[in-house]
């Protein structure tokens, strides 16, 4: 997943994704996308929820680009 925050938020969205169940990998990244981060759920609707309720929730995010292989 890639994503755009605000402005200096891209560590507070890090420490945040690194405590999310699913969440593989995360780092803060310069260029286009602010945050990267690899998600792996068992079901495609367990991948959906975690996207919907806990990241696009966060008030810092302003967008996300998903990414998604089986």
């Amino acid at each position: 997943m890639l994503i755009n925050c605000d402005l200096g938020k891209e560590q507070q969205i890090v420490q945040f994704l690194q405590k999310v169940h699913g969440v593989k990998e995360v780092q803060a990244t310069h260029g286009v996308y602010d945050v990267v981060a690899k998600i792996e759920t068992k079901t495609e609707k367990e991948l959906d929820k975690t996207i919907r309720m806990k990241i696009l929730g966060l008030r810092p995010v302003q967008s996300v680009l998903t990414l998604q292989t089986e």
